[in-house]
């Protein structure tokens, strides 16, 4: 009886645990989304979305035989930021998936990007690092799980990174935050990427580890 009471407590500290950090991609999620996918039905996100009067310079591709599900757009006035960015471009995109390099395509999800583009100077390269370096100090603790990346040119100085961030039982990171430097404008970006799926018209995360 005492080695039961001992396996529940592990397993209510262990779901708790869980929760709080699924509550950390929720709470991400509202801070940076207008559209918020997570808020309720997908295709009440997907209405507000596309219909948003903030959002300008819309283009849309809808899905067929050959092509995927595209948006993308430019907001007028929403910046969740603290520096205030040239541009803010919203974009949504179905995108195929290959999990291992030895199996072939395995899955088609929904990449949700928010992208913050700076002035091109020493100033806006600055704002874009300190940005994503207050998320990380803000998020980091709010994941199960994070990982690091940095990019380098050909002189080993560095121009850009990004943070993976996972959440239990799921193998791909649903949120990526990342710097860097256009390579043909040379314009400093912060990007804020959501992956997700659709099961039954409510928005899921892709490749969970238990899928009974």
């Amino acid at each position: 009886m005492k080695k039961f009471y001992i396996i529940l407590l592990l397993s209510v500290g262990l779901s708790a645990s869980a929760s709080a950090q699924f509550e950390g991609l929720y709470q991400f999620t509202h801070s940076y989304f207008r559209s918020d996918p997570f808020l309720g039905q997908f295709s009440a996100f997907m209405q507000h979305l596309m219909k948003d009067q903030s959002i300008t310079i819309k283009q849309t591709k809808l899905r067929t035989d050959s092509t995927l599900f595209s948006f993308s757009g430019i907001y007028e006035n929403f910046n969740p930021f603290f520096f205030k960015p040239g541009k803010v471009q919203i974009m949504l995109r179905e995108t195929p998936v290959q999990y291992s390099d030895s199996l072939p395509v395995a899955d088609t999800i929904l990449v949700y990007q928010l992208t913050a583009f700076a002035e091109i100077s020493d100033k806006g390269k600055k704002d874009v690092q300190n940005e994503f370096e207050k998320i990380h100090r803000n998020y980091k603790r709010r994941f199960f799980d994070f990982n690091f990346s940095e990019f380098k040119d050909d002189n080993s100085k560095v121009i850009g990174a990004m943070h993976n961030y996972f959440v239990p039982m799921h193998g791909l990171a649903p949120v990526t935050v990342a710097w860097g430097i256009e390579d043909n404008t040379r314009q400093p970006v912060l990007m804020l990427t959501l992956r997700l799926k659709t099961t039954d018209n409510l928005p899921a995360l892709p490749v969970p580890l238990y899928n009974p």
